[in-house]
């Protein structure tokens, strides 16, 4: 990319102490996009720590590529790149820190935090590389420990993740997975940021062989997930058990839309079922939904925020059997279950036949608020850069 025309946007950077680097972040076009990343970050900021954003917005555009620097309504900074080939600049991170390190025209930071190893990860680590600076590293995706697994991904990223001081994963399954891959370096788990204010426990207790049974769903139905959050599971378990217990009311209700959305209501019309489809919603609006359990059908999951979020409003769970659920997910708090529909179908039939509640004391939510979170960054940093006087 050449610096003439609208290439040869100036950063308006004022000077920083903390850069966060980050890809991942709601925007006008995805405003649903990695919201616990600005969580964290402004967690860190609640806490005292004199930190900036930058989010490297990447996506389709034009033939002549425009490029531009704005603010968001926290202050972050944004670097809009739109161009016909986005996807070239995307997966070369390389590109994109070239610019930044040509263009950035306020002081330097003392620490980059970058998020997220693919792409922002390597952009952060060649940044830190360039300036001569203090690197460290969150970790989102449940997919980076495969990437670093990978011959040419794998190579870029345990150099990349090799700089940072320290690695900061937000499950302790992920921490696990990543030491797998990467021994020897340091790592502290900080989870994301929940805000659990809308979520009150007010359990709804459902009653043996209820002729009427809700179940709720909550996940975003984007294309990207089509393999993951395996939405499909839980309409043909409904299925299933409309066929098992006919004089049964079986409703099935979901939270999250996008383009899947319409194949999965013609699935749940061609079963028979009777289906509610509420779309994207703020954070949290889904916590008034009546139901009497959540179903999590997903083969892979990093932090699994929607189900700490149902347990805290007191409602069961009945999740696919992962990492990230499988060392405490229990009842009275949930079910454990294998991959398929007839799995599912059994686990529902047997919390329908006996079904708990959810203790209102079972699980320490404090660690998840904003103030725990922000502290845990700001004794992170202060120890990394101690001459600042954190």
């Amino acid at each position: 990319i050449g610096r003439s025309g609208a290439l040869s946007a100036r950063n308006p950077f004022s000077a920083v102490k903390i850069l966060w680097v980050t890809n991942w972040y709601p925007s006008a076009e995805a405003p649903f996009r990695s919201p616990f990343i600005r969580a964290q970050w402004l967690a860190a900021r609640s806490a005292g720590v004199d930190a900036d954003l930058l989010h490297i917005d990447i996506l389709r555009g034009p033939i002549v590529p425009k490029i531009g620097w704005s603010r968001g309504l926290h202050g972050e900074y944004i670097l809009r790149l739109e161009w016909r080939w986005w996807k070239f600049i995307y997966h070369n991170p390389w590109l994109t820190a070239w610019y930044l390190a040509r263009t950035y025209a306020g002081p330097k930071p003392d620490l980059i935090h970058g998020q997220v190893l693919l792409p922002a990860g390597l952009t952060a680590a060649y940044l830190a590389k360039h300036w001569n600076r203090v690197l460290v590293h969150t970790e989102h995706w449940n997919l980076a420990p495969d990437r670093l697994r990978s011959g040419f991904w794998g190579f870029f990223g345990r150099r990349a993740m090799g700089m940072a001081k320290v690695v900061l994963p937000v499950s302790e399954h992920l921490a696990k997975d990543l030491t797998s891959v990467l021994p020897g370096t340091p790592m502290k788990v900080v989870p994301n940021v929940m805000d659990l204010s809308r979520f009150h426990y007010r359990p709804t207790p459902t009653l043996p062989c209820a002729t009427k049974f809700r179940v709720l769903s909550v996940a975003h139905l984007i294309p990207l997930n089509k393999h993951i959050k395996i939405t499909e599971w839980a309409l043909e378990a409904l299925g299933i058990l409309q066929k098992r217990h006919p004089e049964v009311a079986w409703q099935y209700v979901h939270v999250g839309g996008g383009p899947r959305q319409r194949e999965l209501e013609d699935l749940a019309q061609s079963i028979g079922l009777s289906a509610h489809w509420l779309g994207n919603q703020e954070p949290g609006a889904w916590s008034e939904v009546e139901a009497d359990v959540l179903v999590h059908p997903t083969l892979d999951e990093t932090f699994g925020m929607v189900v700490y979020e149902a347990l805290h409003r007191g409602l069961p769970v009945l999740a696919s059997d992962i990492p990230a659920f499988s060392a405490w997910l229990r009842p009275p708090f949930g079910l454990l279950v294998a991959d398929g529909p007839e799995a599912f179908a059994d686990a529902l039939e047997q919390f329908w036949l006996n079904p708990f509640a959810v203790p209102q004391d079972g699980f320490d939510f404090k660690r998840f608020e904003a103030q725990e979170v922000g502290k845990q960054l700001q004794k992170i940093y202060a120890d990394l850069l101690p001459q600042n006087g954190f």
